[in-house]
Formats: C-alpha cells, sequence, structure tokens
C-alpha cells in the first residue's frame, strides 16, 4: 500500500514509526494521529484474532495504549491505536544504557497494572517485552501490543514476561537460564519472580513494586548520605519489629532481614536533613521486603546459631541497626561509636543468647524511647 492509501476511508496511512511494524496515520474524521498495525496472519486465524482485537478495544487503563478501532480491509485485519509520543523501553536501554532500580519499578508498577487490567477483563497480553512497553516523555510506562492474537497463555506468562522485561530494564539483557546477581530488592524481586517454581502471589509483586518504586532500600541509603540518627534507626526498628512481631504470630520466620531488604521513604521525619537537605513530616519509617522476595542475606546478618526461629529474626535485626548507626556490619568486638542511646538495644539484640534478645513487647518500648526521646 501507498503512503496514501487510506484504511476505512478515513485513516490515512503516513510514515513508519519505530521498527516499521507499526505506522503512522492521520484521522480524518476524528482530525488526530492514530498508530496503526497490520495483522499479517493465515486466513484461517484472522476470524479468532479480530475478536480478540475488538474485545481489546474495550479495555480502558492510564497505563494501556487504547485500541480505538478494529478495521479489515480487503480480508486483512488492522488495529488502529492511539498514537503515544514516546520511545520503547527496548531502544531506550539501547540508547541509554539500563535504568536505574527506581525508575524501572515504576515501570513495573505501570505495565503491572495494566496487565492485571487486562486479566480481570479475560484477556492476556502474551508478548509483553521491552518493545511494547513505551516511555513517554515524562517517564509514564504505557503497554501497547494489545488485540494480538495469542495461543490460549495463561495469565502467569504475562507475569513471567514482566519479569523478564525488568531484568532487561536494569540489567540490558535478557535473563537467560541464569537471572543476574544482585543484592538490591529490585532485582530479588525479579529473580523471585522467574523462579521456576512460581513467583511470589501477585498482591506481593504488587506491594513490592509500588514500595520500590518510591522507597529506597536501606543499604542504598547508607551509600549516599552515611550513617542514621539513633532516633531514626530506632523509628526504623520500630517499623520492622512490628512486621516480624506479626510475621512470628501467623508462626512465620523471615530469615532475610539485612539492609537491603528494609526499604525507607525519601521523607525524612521533621528537622532531619536528608541527602538533598529535605525535610518532612514523619510517616511510616521503614517497610520490610517480604521473605518471599528478598535475597539472601550476607554472613554478617545472619544470627551466630544459624537456626531460622524468631530470636534470629530478632539478631538479625539489631545486626541491621547496628550498620543503620555506625555505617557498617557488627563484627566480634566492633565499638558503639555513634549509637548513643540505642546502644543498650543493640546488645541486647546481638547477644549469642537467644533467650537475652528480649520479648517484641519490651523491645518496643526501648526503641520507642529512643525514637520518641522524652
Amino acid at each position: 500500500m501507498g503512503d496514501t492509501t487510506r484504511l476505512a476511508g478515513r485513516y490515512r496511512l503516513l510514515n513508519p514509526l519505530g521498527g516499521g511494524s507499526v505506522r503512522l496515520a492521520f484521522d480524518e474524521t476524528a482530525h488526530r494521529d492514530v498508530a496503526v498495525r497490520e495483522l499479517r496472519l493465515p486466513p484461517e486465524s484472522r476470524d479468532a484474532a479480530v475478536r480478540d482485537a475488538r474485545l481489546a478495544a474495550g479495555l480502558r487503563h492510564p497505563c494501556v495504549v487504547p485500541v480505538l478501532d478494529v478495521v479489515v480491509e480487503g480480508g486483512v485485519p488492522w488495529l488502529v491505536m492511539e498514537f503515544v509520543s514516546g520511545a520503547a523501553l527496548e531502544r531506550t536501554v539501547a540508547a541509554r544504557g539500563p535504568l536505574p532500580p527506581l525508575q524501572a519499578a515504576r515501570v513495573g508498577v505501570g505495565v503491572l497494572a495494566a496487565v492485571l487490567t487486562a486479566h480481570a477483563a479475560g484477556l492476556v497480553h502474551g508478548r509483553v517485552n521491552p518493545g511494547n512497553v513505551l516511555l513517554t516523555t515524562t517517564g509514564r510506562a504505557l503497554l501497547t501490543g494489545f488485540g494480538l492474537p495469542q495461543a490460549g497463555l495463561r495469565p502467569s506468562a504475562d507475569l513471567w514476561s514482566l519479569a523478564a522485561t525488568l531484568h532487561f530494564a536494569v540489567e540490558g539483557r535478557p535473563p537467560g537460564s541464569v537471572p543476574a546477581a544482585g543484592t538490591d530488592p529490585l532485582r530479588a524481586l525479579v529473580r523471585a519472580m522467574l523462579d521456576p517454581l512460581g513467583p511470589p502471589p501477585v498482591e506481593t509483586v504488587a506491594e513490592t513494586l509500588d514500595r520500590l518504586a518510591v522507597e529506597r532500600s536501606l543499604d542504598e541509603v547508607l551509600a549516599v548520605s552515611g550513617p542514621l540518627s539513633p532516633a531514626r534507626a530506632a523509628a526504623v526498628g520500630l517499623a520492622v519489629l512490628d512486621q516480624l512481631a506479626a510475621a512470628h504470630a501467623r508462626g512465620e520466620r523471615h530469615g532475610a532481614v539485612h539492609p537491603s531488604s528494609v526499604l525507607v521513604p525519601d521523607v525524612l521525619p521533621a528537622g532531619e536533613a536528608g541527602p538533598r537537605g529535605a525535610a518532612g513530616p514523619a510517616g511510616a519509617a521503614a517497610w520490610l521486603v517480604p521473605a518471599r522476595v528478598a535475597g539472601p542475606a550476607a554472613p554478617a546478618f545472619r544470627a551466630p546459631e544459624g537456626v531460622p526461629s524468631p530470636a534470629a529474626d530478632l539478631w538479625a535485626l539489631g545486626a541491621t541497626l547496628f550498620a543503620a548507626v555506625e555505617g557498617h556490619p557488627p563484627a566480634p568486638g566492633a565499638p558503639l561509636t555513634r549509637a548513643g542511646a540505642l546502644a543498650p538495644v543493640l546488645f541486647r539484640l546481638l547477644s549469642g543468647d537467644p533467650a537475652r534478645r528480649g520479648d517484641p513487647a519490651g523491645l518496643r518500648e526501648d526503641l520507642r524511647a529512643v525514637a520518641v526521646p522524652a
């Protein structure tokens, strides 16, 4: 077809977009640019493809590139989609290199929301990949490629593909048979989602991505800003302790408490300067990444008894708070030079005798006294 060809008497075909599988067109009825894609399929598959495409045309979500129309021209189906000004994740990474984990997590939030909306409507995307994720000029992620035929895939296939796409976003390559190592929580989440034994529950994935999009791991905060004050470290400890106590009450053991599995907001309590000199109102001090998606702890953050238990989680919490105020993990004989009023709590948590590490109620009171001094 030439550049002057119209589809359905209204969509004037213009130049190819990206790699050429999608073309720019002008909708002469609505007076706007659109993107069109020809569905090159065997004749026996076309009717099913048109049904799927028309189902996709009813899908609306802020992170979905809408299918506006489905046109059959000369027996060949075409998708008419909203034109979005942006670049595919695939091209962005090729041109600029991998994304920072914070930006990649924000991409994940948008794509997962789009995928879950499709699943709720009875649609499986089937082609979640870096070429079908568009990044707008403001950095918002949009998922395109809806309406293309897919061969009876299950919703879990989209979640695996999302994980592979996020792996590409932060590593610049597909995961292959062995996903990249890394202690940061996003890479740990991606590895968990790619686990051949099955991914974590989708609710866990969604909550973790939501947190990763706005919060940073404690080890990143320490690397950028240096050690925390005893009061802020105690506030972090309180938040993590409450989550551990809730898990222990359910008969669960976390087993992976360490600075990379603790997320903290960029907004600090009033009066405390952050890495950019900003201060803000107090909020949630920390969130513990679920054990199912947390990466393994380094030896310095594992209890000396080597047996998972509530007491071992408390020891790991003590080691994490030690690193938060001193700037390095605990070691035998290491002095406490910055812990101040937090020092007695750390001595108790890091006891070699599990029975002497205290109970959550008493530890909570001691941490609260440091976090909010009288």
